[in-house]
């Protein structure tokens, strides 16, 4: 009886930390409260093999970004795209923006300017994106959420049957 509690206290534990992971990914993807930080989920391979796909890709807001860097911007038709800058030139007095997926073989078209750019990477949480997304389906909430709560009320059932 004293395993089986001690084994439902350790899951219940790992179930809250996982939540708690799941709602700064929330957080970071949906807001600025952590300064000029966000993350998002990485859903193609055109960066690959230096980000994959699954991966979570934390980016940074600066002043200024350069060739070579890996930039998340936003295209024409407001997709979000996550590229590396291939070169830079000047029309009208303005920067544009050249990139290039890592695993494509040629330039993205259209102009990506310095308000289109979200931010710079910084950093990459591999394929955690997979359980980010798996968080977000049905049987992802049944084992995030319905199933550690059961596990703690029949922890509390059982702590309350063995003090009666």
């Amino acid at each position: 009886m004293k395993a089986l509690n001690t084994l439902i206290n350790i899951i219940s534990w790992l179930f809250i930390l996982v939540i708690v992971i799941l709602a700064l990914d929330t957080i970071a993807s949906n807001t600025t409260i952590l300064g000029r930080y966000r993350s998002y989920v990485v859903q193609s391979g055109s960066m690959e093999p230096t980000i994959m796909t699954g991966d979570i890709i934390i980016i940074h807001s600066l002043p200024n970004y350069q060739e070579r860097d890996v930039i998340t911007f936003k295209t024409e038709n407001e997709r979000i795209v996550t590229h590396r800058i291939v070169g830079i030139k000047k029309e009208g007095g303005e920067k544009i923006f050249i990139t290039k997926g890592d695993a494509n073989r040629s330039e993205d078209e259209g102009k990506t300017t310095y308000k289109d750019i979200l931010g710079k990477v910084v950093f990459v949480v591999p394929k955690l994106g997979y359980f980010v997304a798996f968080s977000k389906t049905l049987p992802g909430i049944f084992v995030l959420i319905i199933l550690p709560g059961g596990l703690i009320a029949i922890s509390e059932l059982l702590k309350m049957i063995k003090n009666e």
